[in-house]
C-alpha cells in the first residue's frame, strides 16, 4: 500500500484549479471546497506539512484572505476539532464491465473503509454508473445502510462517465450549502453519450462543488479528469493497482476530517456579478503556504455601486448665475444614462455624452435646494451623488456688502493700530527687563513728601489763576492707550484699552487697586509699577523702582517724558500717549504730585537724579523752568 505521505507529491503535482504555495514554502495549502452566500464565503481548506501530515491548532490569526488582490476580513475559522457543520460527500462509483473482479471488490471494500473513517455526523450518498446512473443510497449518516448499498454494487455494462458527472453534479448541488464534495472513481474513458463531454464539465462547474477523482489503472482518461478538476477546483489522485485503492480512500477520509473552514466577509465593494479571484495564505512559525481559486459569478449578485463626482457645483454653493453640471465617472465606468433630480423631482434625463445639464438660479425660488444625480452604466451598476445649494434672493448683494462692512471696518482699525505702533519705537527698549520693579515695597498711597526736602520759597510757588468757571478735576488732560501686543497679533481687540488722565495721577501695575490694572503671567510687572500724569502737554511716567536698582543696573532715571504720539513698552504691553488738542492753562497743571517718600538709606536724592537726567538730555528743562525738580512739594 502507498501511504498518504508518499502520495503527497502526487496530490500537489496533479492538483488543478487551486494553485498551491511556491516550492520554497514548507506548508501545503489546498482549497477543497468553496460555498458562497450573499456577503459571505466559506472556504474549506486542507493544511499539511512537508511530510504530508495534517497541521492542527491553526486559528484565524494564521490565515489571510484577499479578493481580487484586496485583503478582506475573516469572520471566523472553524478548526477540525470544533463543532461544525457536517460534510456532505457523494461517492460516485464506476461499475462498468471493466471493473469486474478484483477492481470492483477492492473498490467496495475501500469505500466502506472510507465511510467508517469519516466523522459520524458526516452525510454520505452512494451513486453508481455503468450504462446508466443509479442512486443506490441517498444522503445519510446511517453507516449500516451505506455499507449495505455499497455491498450491492455489481460490475456490468458500458461506461457512462459524462452522464455520471452531470447527474452527480445536479444531485450534490441540491443539497444544503456547506462542506460538499464529490469523490469520483473511474478506471477508463466514457463509452456512451460522448457528445455530452462539454456539457458535463459546464454542469459540474455550475454546481460549485469540487470533484476529487480517483483514477484506477493505466486506462483512465487523464485529460478529462484534469479538466474536471480545473472546472470545479478539485484534484486528481491515482492508484496504479486495485490493492492501492484502500489506502487512497483512507487517507482521503482523514484529509477531510482535518479540514479547516475559513469564513470570509465579502465587502460591498467587491463585484460578485463577475469572476473574482480568491487568494488564501497560511503562516505558522515562519512556514507558509498559499492557494488561489477563481470564483465564478454569484447568481443574483447585484453589481456594486460606483462613486462619481460633479463638475460645476459644490456642496453648500451659493448659486448666482446659470451653470452647467457634468458628472465625472470613475475609471472603468462608462455612463449609459444620467438622471437629474431637483428637490426630489426628475427634471432632466441624459442618455448620451456629455450627460450634462444646465442649472439656472433665475428659474428657482430663493432658499435651499437639493440636486441628486443618478448615473447608470452599461452593466446596470448605479452611482449617485447629492449636493445642497442656495439660491440668493434678488438684491441680496447689497445685504452681503452691508454684512461685510463691520469686518472691513475692524480690519481697518487693526491696520491703523499696527501702523501707529510701528511709527515710533519706544525710547526705552527692554524697559521692564532692565529695571527691577519695586514689586509692592511701596505703600498703596503716595502722599508724603521726603522729610529732608526744604520747603520751597514763597516766591517759587507759581501764582494761581483767578477762579475758573470749569472744575479742573473734570478736565481731560490727555489719554493713554494700553495695548497687549501679543493679544493684538492674535486678533483679540479686547487687548486694547484707553484711559483718561485728569488731575489725579494714575497708578499702573498688576495689583487689584491700580487704576490701570494689567495681567502679568510672567512676573515682569510689579503690583505697583509706575504712576502717570500730564504736565504741560507731556506725559510724565514715573517708574517706582529702588534707587539702588537704578544705580547698579545702569539706569540713570526712573522717569520718562512722552510727547503726544510717543510710546513706551512695559513687559508685553505698549503704552501710547495722546495729548488733548486744547489744554486749558490751569496752574494745577504745573504742580506735579507730591513724590512718594523714599528711604534715605538708598544714598541718592531724587533731585540729583533729576539733575543728572537733565544733563543726559532725557528731561527737557523747558517743561517748567521755574522748578528745581520734577516735584513741587506741598505745605504740610
Amino acid at each position: 500500500m502507498i501511504r498518504f505521505a508518499a502520495l503527497a507529491a502526487v496530490f500537489l503535482a496533479l492538483c488543478v484549479g487551486a494553485s498551491s504555495a511556491p516550492a520554497a514554502a514548507s506548508l501545503r495549502l489546498e482549497i477543497a471546497a468553496v460555498e458562497e452566500t450573499p456577503g459571505q464565503i466559506a472556504v474549506t481548506v486542507n493544511v499539511a506539512d512537508a511530510g504530508g501530515r495534517a497541521v492542527t491548532g491553526l486559528t484565524a490569526s494564521n490565515f489571510k484572505v484577499a479578493l481580487n488582490g484586496g485583503q478582506v476580513a475573516l469572520a471566523n475559522v472553524q478548526a477540525p476539532d470544533a463543532t461544525r457543520q457536517p460534510a456532505s460527500i457523494l461517492l460516485l462509483a464506476d461499475v462498468s464491465g471493466s471493473m469486474l473482479g478484483a477492481p470492483i471488490d477492492q473498490a467496495k471494500a475501500s469505500m466502506q473503509t472510507f465511510v467508517a473513517t469519516l466523522d459520524p455526523t458526516d452525510r454520505v450518498a452512494v451513486v453508481s454508473f455503468g450504462a446508466s446512473v443509479q442512486i443506490l443510497q441517498d444522503f445519510t449518516t446511517d453507516r449500516a445502510a451505506l455499507n449495505g448499498a455499497i455491498g450491492r454494487i455489481v460490475a456490468v455494462g458500458d461506461t457512462a462517465l459524462y452522464d455520471a458527472v452531470i447527474g452527480g453534479a445536479n444531485y450534490i448541488a441540491a443539497q444544503p450549502p456547506g462542506r460538499r464534495l464529490v469523490v469520483l472513481l473511474s478506471d477508463g474513458k466514457s463509452t456512451i453519450s460522448l457528445n455530452k463531454r462539454a456539457e458535463s464539465l459546464a454542469t459540474a462547474k455550475a454546481a460549485g462543488v469540487s470533484f476529487v477523482s480517483l483514477g484506477l489503472g493505466p486506462e483512465i482518461d487523464r485529460a478529462y479528469l484534469g479538466e474536471l478538476a480545473t472546472a470545479t477546483g478539485g484534484r486528481v489522485l491515482e492508484a496504479a493497482t486495485p490493492a492501492q485503492l484502500k489506502q487512497v480512500y483512507t487517507d482521503l477520509a482523514n484529509y477531510i476530517k482535518n479540514q479547516y473552514t475559513v469564513f470570509v466577509t465579502v465587502p460591498p465593494s467587491v463585484d460578485r456579478s463577475v469572476d473574482t479571484k480568491l487568494s488564501l495564505t497560511v503562516q505558522l512559525k515562519g512556514d507558509s503556504g498559499a492557494a488561489e481559486k477563481v470564483l465564478g459569478p454569484l447568481a443574483g449578485a447585484p453589481p456594486p455601486p460606483f462613486v462619481m463626482t460633479l463638475n460645476g457645483i459644490k456642496f453648500g454653493a451659493k448659486l448666482k448665475t446659470a451653470t452647467n453640471i457634468e458628472p465625472v465617472p470613475p475609471s472603468g465606468v462608462t455612463f449609459a444614462k444620467v438622471e437629474y433630480k431637483l428637490d426630489g423631482e426628475v427634471v432632466q434625463t441624459a442618455v448620451e455624452a456629455p450627460f450634462a445639464a444646465a442649472l439656472d438660479p433665475a428659474q428657482l425660488t430663493p432658499g435651499l435646494h437639493s440636486l441628486e444625480v443618478v448615473a447608470t452604466d452599461a452593466r446596470g451598476r448605479v452611482g449617485a451623488t447629492q449636493v445642497n445649494f442656495t439660491v440668493a434672493a434678488a438684491g441680496s448683494g447689497a445685504s452681503t456688502i452691508t454684512m461685510l462692512l463691520p469686518v472691513i471696518l475692524l480690519l481697518g482699525i487693526v491696520a491703523l493700530l499696527i501702523i501707529f505702533i510701528k511709527k515710533r519705537r519706544s525710547r526705552v527698549d527692554g524697559y521692564a527687563s532692565r529695571v527691577k520693579p519695586w514689586a509692592g515695597r511701596l505703600p498703596v498711597q503716595h502722599t508724603e513728601r521726603p522729610m529732608d526736602w526744604p520747603e520751597p520759597a514763597p516766591s517759587a510757588a507759581p501764582a494761581l489763576p483767578p477762579a475758573a468757571t470749569v472744575d479742573p478735576a473734570t478736565v481731560v488732560r490727555g489719554r493713554v492707550v494700553v495695548m497687549n501686543e501679543g493679544a493684538i497679533r492674535e486678533g483679540a481687540l479686547d487687548g486694547i484699552h484707553e484711559y483718561e488722565i485728569r488731575t489725579t495721577p494714575l497708578i499702573f501695575g498688576s495689583g487689584s487697586h491700580c487704576d490701570i490694572q494689567v495681567d502679568d503671567d510672567g512676573g515682569r510687572i510689579a503690583a505697583e509699577e509706575a504712576r502717570m500724569w500730564v504736565q504741560k502737554g507731556h506725559l510724565v511716567y514715573h517708574k517706582l523702582t529702588t534707587l539702588s536698582a537704578m544705580a547698579t543696573e545702569g539706569v540713570t532715571s526712573g522717569w520718562e517724558f512722552l510727547e503726544s504720539g510717543e510710546d513706551l513698552r512695559v513687559g508685553p504691553y505698549r503704552i501710547v500717549y495722546q495729548a488733548e488738542e486744547q489744554e486749558p492753562e490751569y496752574a494745577e497743571e504745573r504742580v506735579m504730585p507730591t513724590p512718594t517718600r523714599l528711604p534715605r538709606e538708598h544714598g541718592m536724592d531724587l533731585r540729583e537724579l533729576w539733575t543728572r537726567a537733565a544733563e543726559d538730555g532725557r528731561v527737557d528743562p523747558a517743561i517748567d523752568p521755574t522748578l528745581d525738580s520734577p516735584f513741587t512739594p506741598q505745605p504740610e
